[in-house]
């Protein structure tokens, strides 16, 4: 695969870079010839083979298996001084990126666009130490840990693992982290296609906006109704899947449609109405609705089992190096700025109250202003047509237009009032509700004060120093990749397709004996219970044969198994 290279380079770069920098010494045999540093980077890569988990581990080891390939096995102190020494030159995040060009090049020759698959994994950490938490799916718990984000290409092949901090969140940086790997690789990133963690409307906010197309699925499930969203096709048979169909939709609420840059696709079982999954993304325009299911299936292949593979096999839930720092609590700092919008809605609410009373004050003040003025007027009028009257009717004269107008004005000066106590009743409603809700806002508001400043955001906490992790997870990486490789080009056909755990169980620990010649090393295999395994173990060592594998130091390979007695 070519990683032997990369690896030297990238410990030699950071060994001489650290060098300039620091004055202390380093570890004899850490930068220098390959045949010094290989027997110690060996240990780290092969633990999980020998049944290992942590440097410490070889504190009783007793085995023969790292024995014959150098002749002598290290022992804990040793290798974790050596991992302790690269973790200070902080190699882990150099030597994860130079790999995964290493990988792209390897599985994937040349320049062309590919396509990746990308998902958090998260680990736990055991500590009673206040330290940033998150969601650990496999245990259904809330607790510290470690988030390692994995990404794999086309037919599963690993192209990295990197390490992060719990708080990370995979929507935030997901288009970031494809412009940045797009430059480790060399190469364009076709698509991306990720679980529901990216599925929201932010994250297709920012990939609209940078022109990048991904495929993810909606968080809910099965509670879509057909009802919700406007087709734009037919209903189209799943590639694959003769039994589901597909079609291209929108939302049907217009002002959700004209807000959400996503695409959808609608999956339903034929026969049914709703659909029972619903995909969103940014999609290549020459995507059929059919062939999104199965593009989005492929991750269940080509990613997860992958990432079991490596728990199960490469130790991938392990925790390595447990230095740390004290840090702010960010946890707590985001729950405090949640709590702060809480207490400024409310103080916002609570002015908005206080300004509407103001306004109903003066509007109280401007309606009885308004009615005494009209009052007044009507009342002299009344009292001046009843004068008028009354001489008219000394004099004789008549008094039918005085009486009209007089019992106009009455009429009038009835309405003017009904309405103001109509009007006023209403005011005085109105000043009642608010009174009684800015009551209650200013009792809110200092629950939401209380609350906000009960959140402790002087304290610190612990955050893991995660470069020795790093480090093991380059190796967990490159230990992974190498058994996909070695199965793909050397195993029998019905052999490559063992899984990591099974391969170290079946061929990786099987007893044998090795011997050393000046020109060849011999590697003879006890012989198999079950004839099949017989077969395909000398099929196996058929293939390594001849491609003529060499050691480090030259000498030709050369595999074979007992014969079944």
């Amino acid at each position: 695969m070519g990683v032997s290279p990369v690896v030297e380079a990238s410990i030699a770069a950071a060994g001489q870079e650290q060098t300039q920098t620091d004055s202390a010494p380093s570890l004899p045999g850490v930068v220098g010839e390959p045949e010094a540093l290989w027997p110690k980077l060996d240990h780290l890569l092969y633990l999980p083979i020998l049944g290992l988990t942590r440097p410490r581990d070889l504190y009783y080891y007793q085995g023969k298996g790292l024995h014959v390939l150098y002749g002598f096995t290290y022992k804990y102190l040793t290798v974790e001084h050596f991992a302790g020494q690269l973790s200070r030159w902080q190699v882990g995040y150099p030597l994860a990126d130079a790999l995964a060009d290493c990988y792209s090049q390897a599985w994937y020759p040349g320049q062309a666009a590919i396509f990746i698959f990308t998902d958090w994994h998260t680990k736990p950490h055991w500590t009673k130490q206040p330290a940033h938490s998150g969601h650990i799916a496999m245990l259904e718990r809330i607790m510290p840990g470690t988030k390692q984000l994995i990404i794999n290409g086309p037919g599963g092949h690993l192209l990295g693992g990197w390490n992060s901090v719990m708080d990370d969140h995979l929507s935030h940086v997901l288009v970031d982290l494809e412009l940045e790997l797009a430059d480790k690789l060399h190469r364009p990133i076709a698509y991306n296609v990720f679980d529901s963690e990216g599925g929201g409307q932010p994250t297709g906010e920012r990939y609209a906006e940078a022109e990048r197309c991904y495929l993810s699925v909606l968080p809910r499930q099965g509670d879509q109704r057909l009802s919700e969203f406007e087709l734009l096709g037919e209903w189209e048979p799943v590639e694959g899947d003769p039994d589901r169909q597909a079609v291209k939709a929108r939302w049907k609420d217009q002002v959700k449609a004209d807000q959400d840059p996503r695409q959808l696709v609608l999956m339903r079982p034929t026969g049914q109405v709703d659909p029972t999954r619903v995909y969103v993304g940014r999609l290549p325009e020459e995507w059929s609705a059919g062939s999104v299911p199965d593009r989005f299936r492929q991750r269940w292949l080509h990613q997860e089992r992958v990432i079991r593979q490596m728990i199960a096999g490469a130790n991938l839930n392990a925790n390595f190096g447990y230095t740390y720092q004290e840090v702010p609590n960010r946890t707590h700092q985001r729950q405090w700025e949640e709590a702060q919008e809480s207490v400024e809605a409310s103080e916002r609410q609570l002015a908005e109250r206080q300004e509407a009373l103001i306004n109903l004050s003066k509007s109280l003040t401007r309606l009885r202003h308004s009615f005494r003025q009209e009052r007044e007027e009507l009342v002299q009028q009344i009292e001046a047509l009843g004068a008028d009257m009354r001489q008219r009717q000394e004099q004789g004269q008549a008094i039918r237009q005085c009486q009209r107008g007089l019992s106009h004005r009455q009429r009038r000066l009835a309405e003017v009032t009904h309405r103001f106590k109509r009007r006023r009743r209403r005011l005085l409603e109105k000043v009642a509700h608010n009174r009684t809700r800015r009551s209650e806002l200013r009792q809110d508001l200092a629950q939401r004060q209380a609350a906000r400043d009960a959140i402790d955001t002087h304290s610190l906490c612990r955050e893991r120093s995660l470069e020795k992790d790093q480090l093991m997870l380059d190796m967990q990486v490159l230990l992974t990749n190498l058994h996909d490789w070695t199965r793909q080009h050397y195993f029998a056909p019905e052999w490559q397709h063992l899984e990591l755990d099974t391969a170290i169980h079946l061929i990786y620990r099987k007893p044998g004996r090795v011997h050393s010649k000046p020109e060849a090393i011999e590697v003879v295999f006890d012989p198999y219970r079950y004839p099949e395994h017989q077969q395909a173990m000398e099929e196996s060592c058929r293939r390594l044969n001849a491609a003529q594998v060499h050691w480090r130091d030259g000498r030709l390979l050369h595999f074979r198994v007992e014969p079944k007695p």
